[in-house]
């Protein structure tokens, strides 16, 4: 049974945390809970859109392109 809205965002928010004080990559903090995997996508989606600097496909490299002068 899938986890209803709030649960998520309050294990997305316990992520968050968890992220921020350096206890993983966010994809292993969600792993570490026993959720379907249908529940770890929901949480991570919720966690990207609220923090979306943690998104992996969201990384912005244009500081390297800075340094190296293209």
């Amino acid at each position: 049974m899938l986890m209803n809205d709030f649960k998520i965002r309050i294990f997305a928010n316990a992520c968050i945390t968890r992220y921020n004080n350096n206890e993983g990559s966010i994809e292993n903090i969600v792993g570490s809970y026993n959720l379907i995997p249908e529940d770890k996508k929901s949480i991570l989606e919720y966690v990207y859109f609220k923090r979306p600097d943690i998104n992996p496909e969201n990384q912005d490299l244009s500081h390297l392109e800075h340094q190296t002068g293209r």
